[in-house]
């Protein structure tokens, strides 16, 4: 009798703790791991980790005819302007209208024309090529930014030298006519020039391309139209 009044009692004592751990608040207890909700689908504890994607999705860079990403310069020359600046948005400050006393440039995208300006005065003018159909140069207005001698891009296996920057810090560009690994001008490319033939960026002659690398400073507004 009193055996059986023991085990009784412990039995009491157990179902007695049960009741109390089921009213702990659930901060005590901890989170859940593997418990199916209400909706049948399996919660996972939170690691505070966040998984960044990484695909293209959105980035010009993904069509453009420029260093992007894909630069290789293990014996083509130095690096396309400043690496830290390449694949960066442009500055929150908006490009200014052209001064009348500086040079600015105007680009048609119809006439395949690039005309250097200075106010109202054509200083000099380039036969372009822009972007094809599907890859067009981006219309509107904006500033010369960053600049260098060479780039080859692997993706498209061509290059281009006096590359000059005027959206999205090396991702469209103004440069030469395409070249190959060797910076020779590949002829079929050349042969283009005055046509839509680009990814997006501007092509020039050899030696217009060099024009607009040293003459043309930084912050250089671009007005690019139809």
């Amino acid at each position: 009798m009193r055996k059986s009044a023991i085990i009784m009692s412990l039995l009491l004592l157990a179902a007695l703790g049960l009741v109390a751990c089921s009213m702990l608040p659930s901060e005590i207890l901890g989170p859940a791991v593997g418990v199916t909700s209400s909706t049948g689908s399996s919660r996972i504890p939170d690691t505070g980790s966040i998984q960044e994607a990484s695909g293209t999705e959105g980035s010009s860079e993904a069509d453009a005819e420029s260093p992007g990403e894909t630069v290789d310069n293990s014996d083509l020359g130095d690096p396309p302007g400043d690496p830290d600046a390449i694949g960066h948005p442009a500055p929150a400050n908006a490009p200014g209208e052209p001064d009348e006393d500086t040079y600015w440039i105007d680009v048609d995208v119809t006439a395949q024309q690039v005309a250097i300006m200075q106010g109202e005065e054509v200083v000099k003018t380039m036969v372009a090529s822009t972007g094809v159909e599907g890859h067009e140069t981006p219309l509107g207005t904006f500033e010369i930014q960053n600049r260098g001698e060479w780039f080859f891009n692997e993706k498209y296996q061509q290059g281009a030298k006096y590359w000059v920057s005027f959206k999205d810090w090396g991702i469209y560009l103004f440069h030469s006519l395409a070249m190959d690994r060797n910076q020779e001008v590949i002829p079929e490319e050349a042969a283009k020039l005055g046509q839509p033939a680009s990814h997006g960026c501007i092509r020039l002659a050899v030696e217009d391309a060099k024009w607009v690398y040293d003459n043309i400073p930084a912050k250089t507004v671009v007005v690019i139209h139809e």
